[in-house]
C-alpha cells in the first residue's frame, strides 16, 4: 500500500512540476529573447532560424532558474492539492509519516539538483559560448543588415547613426552623431555614401563614410552654437569603428568571460591564479575570488532546487491550497524571498575578509532549516 501511494504521489508532483517548468521556460525565453534579439529579428537584422537557434541556445541558461521555480511550484500544487482533498490525512491514517509522504518529492527534488548541476557547470556556459559565435556568425555574413534605413539607430554605444537609403551593398545619405559620455555630441558627421565591413580581428564593424563633412564641437561645452565653437573639414573617406559590446543584450564578441567559462575551465583559471599568488606571495586576488563566488553561485542556485522543495512541503501541507494560481503566487513570493537574500548577499563580494564565496549559501541554509523545522513541527499532529 505505501509503495501504491508513494507511486501516487510522485506521479502528482511529476505532472506539476513538468507543466510549471515548461511555464516559467516559456516565460523566462520569451523575456531574454525580447531583450536580447528579438527587435533585430523583426529589423531584418537576423535571420528566423538563426533566431530559433538562439531560442535553443538560451534554453539551458534559462532552464537553471526554471528548475527551483518549476519544483517548487509543482511541490505547492501537487500536495497542496491533495491536503485540500484530505488525501494527506488519509495517508497519516493508513500509517505514513510526513517524512514518508513527503520522499517522493525529496526524490525527485534531488534528482532537479543533480541535472541543474550539470547545467549551471556545463551546459548554461558552454551555450552562451555557442550563441554568441552564432550572432558573431550572423553578423558576418550580412554586415550591412545590421544598418537599418530611415531610422535613428542607437544600439551602437557612443553614436546616433541615421541612413537615407541604399542602393545594393552602397548605403547613401549618413547622418552621425559622435556623443560624449555626458551623451551630448561632440562631432557631427555628413556622408553622401558609405559601405560596411567586418573586422575578424578586433571584432567591429567598420563603416567607412565617403564624400562627407565633419563638424567638431568644442569638447568644454559642445552644445554652444556660436562662432568660432566648431571646426568643419571635408573628407574623402572616414572609417568608424562601431564595437559590439551592447548591440546583443550586453554579450560580448571578444574574449570570454566568466559566466561563459564551465566548471573545468574556472577551475584552471583558479590553479593559475593561486599558482600566481603562491609564486609572489600574495593574498587572495579579486580574480581568484571571482573565480571562487561564481563557481559557489552555480552550486548554491542549484542546491536550491532542494532547499525550496524542503520549504514548500510542509507549508503546502499546511496552506492546503488546490488552487493553482494560489500556489504559483506563492511559489513566486517565496523565490523573490530566497533570490533576495541571494542579491543581499553578493553585495558583498567586494569585501575578500567575509569571505562571499561561503556566505552565498546562506540562503540555502535559512531556507533549508526553516523547512526542515517545519516540517518536524507539523508531523507532530
Amino acid at each position: 500500500m505505501l509503495s501504491l501511494l508513494h507511486r501516487h504521489i510522485f506521479k502528482e508532483i511529476i505532472i506539476a512540476t513538468a507543466l510549471a517548468m515548461s511555464l516559467f521556460v516559456f516565460v523566462l525565453l520569451v523575456g531574454n529573447a525580447l531583450k536580447d534579439v528579438a527587435e533585430l529579428v523583426v529589423a531584418g537584422k537576423l535571420d528566423f532560424w538563426v533566431f530559433i537557434k538562439v531560442l535553443g541556445l538560451l534554453i539551458p541558461y534559462v532552464a537553471s532558474f526554471a528548475l527551483p521555480l518549476g519544483i517548487l511550484t509543482g511541490t505547492l500544487v501537487a500536495l497542496g492539492r491533495l491536503s485540500s482533498q484530505r488525501e494527506i490525512i488519509a495517508m497519516k491514517s493508513a500509517g505514513m509519516s510526513l517524512y514518508q509522504i513527503a520522499a517522493p518529492v525529496f526524490l525527485i527534488a534531488f534528482i532537479g539538483m543533480l541535472a541543474a548541476v550539470l547545467v549551471n557547470q556545463h551546459y548554461a556556459p558552454k551555450s552562451r559560448v555557442e550563441r554568441k559565435a552564432l550572432l558573431a556568425e550572423a553578423l558576418t555574413d550580412n554586415p550591412i543588415g545590421f544598418i537599418e534605413e530611415r531610422r535613428f539607430i542607437h544600439e551602437f554605444p557612443g553614436y546616433v547613426i541615421y541612413m537615407g537609403g541604399r542602393d545594393g551593398s552602397t548605403l547613401k545619405d549618413f547622418w552621425i552623431w559622435e556623443l560624449d559620455e555626458g551623451k551630448r555630441v561632440k562631432m557631427f558627421l555628413r556622408a553622401e555614401e558609405g559601405e560596411m565591413n567586418y573586422n575578424e580581428g578586433n571584432k567591429e564593424l567598420i563603416l567607412t563614410l565617403k564624400d562627407g563633412t565633419a563638424e567638431q564641437r568644442d569638447p568644454k561645452d559642445p552644445e554652444s552654437f556660436s562662432d568660432n565653437v566648431s571646426d568643419s573639414l571635408f573628407f574623402g573617406e572616414f572609417p568608424i569603428a562601431l564595437e559590439l559590446e551592447q548591440l546583443f543584450g550586453g554579450e560580448r564578441l571578444q574574449n570570454t568571460r566568466i559566466k561563459e567559462m564551465t566548471f573545468a575551465q574556472l577551475m584552471d583559471r583558479r590553479s593559475e591564479e593561486l599558482a600566481r599568488e603562491k609564486s609572489k606571495n600574495e593574498p587572495i586576488s579579486k580574480e581568484r575570488l571571482d573565480l571562487q563566488v561564481h563557481v559557489q553561485k552555480n552550486f548554491a542556485l542549484a542546491f536550491s532546487v532542494f532547499s525550496l522543495a524542503v520549504f514548500g512541503v510542509p507549508l503546502a501541507i499546511q496552506a492546503g491550497r488546490k488552487e493553482t494560481y494560489a500556489n504559483l503566487g506563492i511559489a513566486l513570493i517565496i523565490a523573490i524571498s530566497y533570490y533576495f537574500l541571494t542579491i543581499m548577499f553578493s553585495w558583498l563580494e567586494g569585501s575578500p575578509g567575509l569571505r562571499p564565496d561561503l556566505l552565498i549559501w546562506v540562503p540555502n541554509l535559512i531556507f533549508q532549516a526553516t523547512g526542515f523545522w517545519m516540517l518536524h513541527r507539523f508531523s507532530r499532529y
